[in-house]
């Protein structure tokens, strides 16, 4: 069985099974990252690996995983961002009594704005 030379932050240099090694590769984007447990400290290492790395790792017997980034990423939205003064007045809404209403009602002001 092979064994993957693998970095620890921790405990620096480490040999793990290929077993308890997992890539994580994102298929809207190609980017991919390994992870593992550490055998010596038990910290849970992730690191960004490289395409041809990839190929290597499952060669050996790692598990691959596919991933996608959020679809909320590619949506478009208008208006400016949330600011400290949004967000303060959500809290305020949020500590009153009627705020499920406050909430629809902003809701269904959105929907009419449509």
């Amino acid at each position: 069985m092979p064994i993957i030379k693998a970095s620890c932050p921790e405990c620096g240099d480490v040999e793990v099974a290929p077993g308890r090694v997992k890539i994580m590769l994102c298929s809207s984007n190609g980017e991919a990252s390994y992870t593992f447990r550490c055998p010596s400290c038990g910290f849970i290492v992730a690191k960004p690996v490289e395409r041809r790395i990839v190929e290597v790792l499952v060669a050996a017997g790692v598990r691959l995983q596919f991933w996608r980034l959020p679809e909320e990423l590619s949506e478009h939205h208008d208006g400016p961002p949330l600011d400290e003064h949004d967000a303060a007045s959500l809290r305020d809404a949020l500590e009153t009594p009627g705020w499920v209403d406050f909430l629809r009602k902003g809701i269904a002001g959105e929907r009419g704005n449509a």
